[in-house]
């Protein structure tokens, strides 16, 4: 814990001194990665002065777009360690909330399904998910008659599912209730926040290509449509084609357009998206059409969670960036914040603050 409330009673410090002499920290995105890093702050170093700040907030997001299944994949992490660690982190985040009182109104909720492939299991069983799941098992040679001729393998698990049209608002609200503030801005430069904060937590996503001038990320540009089809109860994943049930709707998708700029609707990747869900699970064709969504993934290798100090005008700006998960911001995303935590006590040298206390 960031200070320690019996050394703060020994020295009679009130409440109002203690805030006054907390660093000031800016958590810039309001994304599941800017939520949940700001939502992580708070709790691991509650005295913080935190202030999240976006132009964008809940449904007008890249985030509530997703689908929402947690699912590690290949890694994408600085190292196999650390890409591990930022999964086993998320997973027990999300295990945990879906034994709260707070599930249903975070989103989060247990959902199984199939993960196909036209070659092999191993080609989507992988050791990450192994590790957290060991109760994965094969697809029997029955439950393959369900599917299209051409999937020859695959697996059964239980994951859980993350609606970001409720867990955003939920996560906003936690950082409220803790103290957190929530300011409405379009950040189109450091310099426009200088002097202000001690550190700035960049959460910014595409944003940051802008902002500090990543020539390694990219944007994957996603296209996904989403029905009412309450009768789906399982998620199915093939290649590039799922089905992810969620609270109150079904995701089906999906595109891939790494380099991607273009955020307008595709008839083309709408007609390829349907024809192969329906492909997958031919009771889709009654599913009704409710909304259709596009957005830019921020894609970057490795995702970046790191420190830096940064030149402004008049001195300079301690920043760490977390951002680049592309499609896997949901299963990476407690994960990192906790990673961006660490680095944040290591940036306002926390001893060194609890020390002058």
């Amino acid at each position: 814990m960031f200070l320690c409330y019996s050394c703060t009673h020994s020295k009679q410090h009130s409440m109002a001194s203690l805030k006054s002499s907390c660093p000031k920290v800016a958590v810039i995105g309001a994304g599941i990665i800017g939520l949940s890093t700001a939502l992580c702050i708070k709790e691991t170093l509650p005295l913080v002065d935190l202030t999240v700040i976006a132009d964008k907030f809940d449904n007008d997001t890249l985030s509530s777009g997703a689908g929402g299944l947690f699912g590690p994949d290949v890694s994408i992490g600085p190292s196999e360690e650390v890409y591990r660690q930022w999964c086993r982190d998320s997973y027990d985040h999300f295990l945990s909330l879906l034994q709260s009182p707070d599930a249903s109104i975070a989103g989060v909720i247990p959902l199984s399904g199939y993960d196909l492939s036209t070659t092999t299991e191993e080609s989507v069983k992988t050791d990450v998910l192994v590790e957290l799941i060991p109760s994965i098992r094969s697809v029997t040679e029955q439950e393959l008659k369900l599917f299209p001729p051409e999937i020859r393998a695959g697996i059964f698990y239980t994951l859980f599912v993350v609606d970001c049209r409720r867990y955003l608002p939920w996560l906003k609200n936690r950082i409220e209730l803790r103290g957190g503030k929530i300011r409405c801005s379009n950040i189109k430069s450091c310099e426009e926040l200088a002097g202000q904060f001690d550190v700035l937590v960049n959460c910014t996503g595409m944003g940051s290509k802008h902002l500090f001038g990543d020539k390694y990320l990219t944007p994957v540009r996603g296209q996904v449509i989403k029905v009412s089809a309450p009768w789906i109860k399982h998620f199915y994943f093939a290649e590039h084609t799922y089905v992810i049930p969620g609270t109150d709707y079904v995701t089906l998708g999906g595109t891939k357009g790494l380099g991607n700029w273009r955020t307008d609707l595709s008839s083309h990747d709408r007609q390829s998206i349907w024809e192969r869900c329906i492909r997958l699970v031919p009771s889709l064709e009654k599913a009704k059409i409710l909304w259709e969504w596009v957005g830019l993934r921020p894609f970057r290798q490795p995702v970046r969670v790191e420190k830096e100090t940064i030149k402004l005008n008049n001195g300079t700006q301690k920043v760490i960036h977390c951002y680049g998960h592309g499609s896997h911001g949901i299963g990476l995303s407690w994960g990192t914040a906790k990673h961006a935590v660490v680095l944040l006590q290591e940036m306002l040298n926390v001893s060194n603050y609890m020390s002058h206390l």
